[in-house]
């Protein structure tokens, strides 16, 4: 693969971009908890209703349009995957027959579509649907999130039959299987309408109140082993607080985006379980490298030398969040648990030699900009100032609306940018979406550069062998922690709360980012 094949275009940036801002709120999640618990012990049953508690809905029903968590949450029970996770977490077919067939270049995949299987308005699945659906997100100038994993790298697909899907690729691209096993196939009618969607899943749609509820009904024609709740209703709660209320109170059977304050009182609620996992939730960090003072190597150690890691996890992650070192967080494939280059506490002494190093030892100045969105991302930003401070680095903090963060990024005009950036229903463990932003001919790259990061990505993407692709992954995750271009201060987790009076949520599906609504029961 030519590294050339990771510029995009700024429109195609721009839909991704919107899943770094929405994100998740920066709340803390604790150490890790069993998952999957038994609730009271009751025998689970089919029928009734359950409710989940998220802190907004998306104004979107379309999962095309973007891979965010208040979009394919809700999204989830009605759409499917040509693949999916197993039990073990390996890729298994699902609405795919059977493993693809990959001709000896690597530039063809021929996909057999299972038989049997309708959308929830009784028309059958064809690979007319399939090749509609990669066609859509495969083209430069859709606007949707998923572009940037499948324009430049899939020339198109074609179906062959009513049953076989033939898929073109520009080039070797192995984690295409990746993307598979997370990419929604829905119905080619519904393709361009984002108030709804048509799926082969469990549930569809049923009545929608734009930004307050989206209530789906069980779908009678599923192809799949059928038994879960009559509906599933998903519930915008902005607060916190009043969605642990409704939660405590039976209105709420799940609460999403727990933050870290209330881990303790639920942990002592008999009536409440608390699940905290690695998922894959990143802090990114942007130096713009085009400039001084962070076209120097040397500084931007400095400040990873500096930066105070057990300060985020203390004071704005309450104690429960582990210091980073590379980029990619223990839910993904490219994590190295041996990675050790910086301390959790500032080492004021190693960044002052660095700062020397670099001719400028009365120290440095520069702005940090990050969106205003998050309460948390502004406390982290300021214990951040605080700790580079003790080694004479100086750090102006300017927060922008979401909008304005985009454009700024987009445009090179910052001088280091940070965000959250959430992959997991979009990339399951891959460090795909994490990593091609650091390519060197990437469109939104500002200044940075390594042709073994290059080369190693390069690879990475192309080989069908996922050991091989995190081995590759891990070196890059090195290398751009050893450049400091890519430092997280912390690793984020996923916490969720549910009632004993329903089944646990599945560890696995949490892991990558996925709260898996229609596997939930009630208890008798």
């Amino acid at each position: 693969m030519k590294t050339d094949s990771f510029a995009m275009s700024r429109r195609t940036l721009l839909g991704t971009l919107g899943v770094i801002t929405a994100g998740v709120a920066l709340s803390a999640c604790g150490d890790d908890s069993s998952t999957g618990g038994s609730g009271t012990g009751g025998k689970p049953v089919a029928g009734g209703a359950l409710v989940l508690g998220l802190p907004a809905l998306s104004d979107y029903l379309n999962p095309l349009v973007a891979t965010t968590n208040s979009l394919a949450w809700v999204t989830d029970p009605v759409v499917e995957t040509l693949y999916t996770y197993d039990e073990e977490m390996r890729s298994v077919p699902l609405l795919a027959a059977g493993e693809p067939t990959i001709s000896e270049d690597g530039l063809t995949w021929t996909i057999e579509v299972a038989k049997g299987v309708t959308f929830s308005n009784g028309e059958p699945l064809t690979a007319e649907d399939v090749a509609a659906v990669i066609n859509h997100v495969s083209d430069p100038s859709a606007y949707t999130d998923w572009t940037s994993y499948f324009a430049y790298f899939v020339s198109g697909a074609k179906a062959k039959g009513p049953r076989t899907v033939v898929i073109s690729l520009a080039m070797p691209y192995g984690v295409l299987r990746s993307h598979l096993s997370n990419l929604p196939i829905i119905h080619r009618d519904s393709l361009k309408k984002n108030d709804t969607t048509i799926g082969t899943g469990p549930y569809a749609i049923d009545k929608v109140t734009q930004g307050q509820t989206v209530l789906l009904r069980r779908n009678d024609g599923y192809h799949g082993t059928p038994g879960g709740p009559d509906t599933l209703e998903f519930r915008a709660i902005p607060d916190a607080g009043t969605r642990l209320v409704n939660l405590r109170e039976g209105k709420i059977h799940v609460m999403t985006d727990v933050p870290a304050s209330n881990v303790a009182t639920l942990e002592k609620d008999d009536s409440l379980t608390v699940e905290v996992v690695d998922a894959p939730i990143s802090i990114l960090t942007f130096f713009n490298a085009t400039k001084a003072p962070f076209d120097d190597v040397r500084v931007r150690q400095a400040l990873a030398h500096a930066m105070d890691r057990e300060g985020v996890a203390e004071l704005v992650y309450a104690g429960t969040a582990v210091p980073a070192q590379g980029p990619a967080g223990p839910a993904l494939e490219a994590h190295d648990p041996d990675l050790e280059l910086y301390s959790a506490t500032p080492d004021v002494e190693r960044a002052k030699e660095l700062l020397a190093e670099a001719g400028v030892a009365d120290g440095v100045e520069f702005t940090l900009t990050i969106s205003s969105s998050s309460e948390a991302t502004v406390k982290m930003a300021e214990v951040l100032a605080q700790g580079w401070a003790k080694a004479g680095i100086t750090c102006r903090l300017e927060t922008t609306d979401a909008g304005t963060w985009i454009t700024r990024w987009m445009e090179g005009d910052y001088q280091l940018s940070m965000t959250t950036y959430v992959t997991g229903v979009s990339a399951g463990a891959s460090a795909f979406p994490l990593f091609t932003s650091y390519a060197s001919s990437n469109t939104m790259n500002f200044g940075y550069s390594s042709k073994e990061a290059d080369a190693l990505m390069s690879q990475a993407w192309a080989t069908t062998d996922e050991s091989e692709r995190a081995e590759l992954t891990r070196k890059v995750d090195r290398i751009l922690a050893e450049d400091a271009v890519a430092v997280p201060p912390v690793y984020p987790r996923m916490i969720v709360a549910q009632r004993r009076d329903v089944t646990g949520l599945d560890a696995g599906q949490l892991a990558v980012g996925r709260i898996d609504a229609a596997a939930l029961r009630r208890l008798a």
